[in-house]
């Protein structure tokens, strides 16, 4: 099968939606399928690249700009008829959010017609934090939900609670993500070290609660990981809050280095605020990783990966004593935040690993195929 992926931007960029678009551009080849992902780069010049696995490319459109968090790829409509003519797709992924990835299809969905091709739409999220652009590409994107043979997301939670998806939720599959579990399975957690936090440095992600559970635990230290608009804030709110001793920021790290991280921890911790929250693919490496999961209780994705007393511990949203109360039980217990540990990493080999992914992705294609000829 010859597959398209229309995405935002792609690794090493950081961000759920381009690690979901890196597991499952590595699961369809890895399964012995031809894929090509087409999505924003870092620079004016557009630039190609191989995958790793064959046969595989991936092509970084030039960025004139950004705004509001969307790369304007203004050659994406001409890219993406190349990509029609000389690859001959039998399907066509747009992740979205991205408007822009929608206005690309537009320029081409005559010609993804006349050649069958099939328009499947991978909805990751609903556009929460830029509503005003979200109203204005509200009619794009609609016109492309409208268009697709099928859309899929990657939670329950999302198909059912997803505003934007209401018009057309009887026709959302849900597909949950899938990683290799191969990289974390020599990772041997001993129950001690530092909590854990890995993601990108924003508002919604709840660390300002976390750093206030941190105050009442003394004998705790957490590591946290990633960039982004809140480092400053983070590191003036640990001087403050007497925190700088235990609390370290250590800023990104190479995909490569996780496995080691999540190994010499006691727990990954995950205390975003609210529904932007979504799936929270690093739960998966946590837990590929044996490492129990704190987690806040929110009714997307998360709350299926992490399932109090078995994988993990949940606290109420935005609640920093509730969070403390499951970090201390973690402290207090190593033996059972160990058995957890185990559970989760035997839940990513029986449901969650990247060739399962694959085959559901692929049967997910095959039906959009048939309907479509």
């Amino acid at each position: 099968m010859r597959i398209l992926h229309l995405g935002k931007y792609y690794a090493p960029a950081k961000g759920g939606m381009e690690t979901a678009l890196r597991h499952t551009a590595e699961g369809l080849l890895s399964a012995g399928h031809e894929v090509r992902v087409l999505v924003a780069g870092h620079a004016h010049e557009t630039v190609r690249e191989d995958l790793p696995g064959s046969p595989g490319s991936l092509i970084r459109a030039g960025v004139l700009a950004t705004w509001n968090s969307q790369p304007l790829t203004l050659s994406l409509p001409g890219l993406l008829y190349q990509e029609m003519e000389r690859f001959h797709p039998d399907v066509v992924h747009l992740h979205l959010p991205n408007p822009l990835a929608c206005w690309a299809w537009r320029r081409v969905s005559g010609l993804a017609r006349s050649r069958g091709t099939a328009l499947a739409v991978w909805h990751h999220s609903d556009i929460m934090r830029q509503r005003f652009t979200g109203r204005l590409v509200k009619p794009l994107v609609d016109g492309c939900l409208a268009a697709a043979d099928g859309i899929c997301v990657s939670s329950m939670a999302l198909r059912e609670h997803s505003t934007q998806l209401a018009p057309w939720r009887q026709r959302v599959q849900v597909i949950p993500f899938g990683i290799d579990p191969e990289p974390y399975n020599q990772a041997d957690p001993s129950g001690e070290g530092p909590f854990l936090f890995v993601g990108r440095l924003v508002e919604y992600k709840g660390l300002d609660v976390l750093l206030d559970a941190m105050v009442g635990l003394p004998d705790a230290q957490l590591d946290i990981v990633g960039t982004g608009p809140r480092r400053d804030h983070l590191a003036a709110r640990l001087t403050k809050l007497g925190l700088t001793s235990r609390v370290r920021l250590l800023g990104a790290v190479d995909d490569g280095e996780l496995p080691t991280l999540l190994a010499r921890s006691r727990a990954l911790v995950l205390p975003s605020r609210d529904s932007s929250e979504t799936f929270g693919l690093i739960l998966l490496e946590a837990m590929a990783a044996g490492l129990p999961l704190v987690t806040s209780d929110l009714p997307t994705g998360v709350r299926e990966l992490n399932r109090p007393g078995e994988t993990g511990w949940v606290a109420r949203p935005g609640d920093s004593q509730d969070l403390q109360r499951a970090l201390a039980a973690v402290l207090a217990d190593p033996a059972e935040a160990l058995r957890r540990g185990r559970n989760g990493r035997a839940m990513v080999h029986q449901t969650f690993g990247r060739d399962e992914f694959a085959s559901r992705l692929l049967s997910f294609y095959s039906g959009l195929m048939t309907s479509n000829r």
